[in-house]
């Protein structure tokens, strides 16, 4: 959240229209929550508020992570990977999820159009259909606050989202600028 205020802070962005991708877009909720006047809109991509938590939840985090260890360096060469060691990266999934499983409150106070693009497939690690399981979360959301909205549910799974549907969370981008008086250009 600091690194987003910095940024915005040295572009000289007084409000914005915010979109995020997994751990982005659940930062996008949070940042719009605590600073309203300065988001317009916000953009949320395969994310919703729904996490593995608990001893549980964190060692199944721990173990998948785990089994990967032999990827992350030759992903972090390649530039599709942190230069972190997988407890590292364990580290960082579970704080997103407790993060993630924190939120149904946030979102439910949130007084600016947060849009949301859902991938409708499986995602590194899930299963039993955990994945529609928490993206059932934001029905009752949804229901609550008239913000919230769900732009649009794309085939893709969460890692393949923005390579796959990207015109989708472009076109929602679009729409939601637009809805404010910006145009492409």
């Amino acid at each position: 959240m600091r690194d987003l205020d910095a940024v915005l802070k040295a572009r000289g962005v007084e409000r914005a229209l915010l979109v995020g991708w997994s751990y982005g877009g659940i930062l996008t909720w949070h940042w719009t929550d605590r600073n309203p006047d300065r988001v317009l809109r916000a953009v949320t991509v395969a994310a919703f508020p729904v996490g593995l938590t608990g001893e549980e939840g964190h060692a199944r985090i721990r173990k998948l992570f785990r089994r990967m260890r032999w990827l992350f360096p030759i992903a972090a060469r390649l530039g599709l990977a942190a230069k972190m060691t997988a407890d590292q990266h364990a580290d960082v999934n579970i704080e997103l999820n407790e993060f993630a499983a924190a939120s149904i409150t946030v979102l439910d106070r949130l007084t600016r159009p947060v849009r949301f693009v859902l991938a409708t497939g499986d995602s590194l690690g899930s299963k039993g259909g955990e994945m529609d399981e928490g993206r059932k979360v934001l029905e009752p959301i949804i229901a609550r606050n008239p913000n919230i909205t769900i732009s649009a549910k794309v085939a893709s799974n969460h890692s393949k989202i923005l390579r796959n549907d990207s015109p989708t969370v472009a076109q929602t981008i679009r729409a939601l600028a637009a809805g404010h008086g910006y145009q492409d250009g």
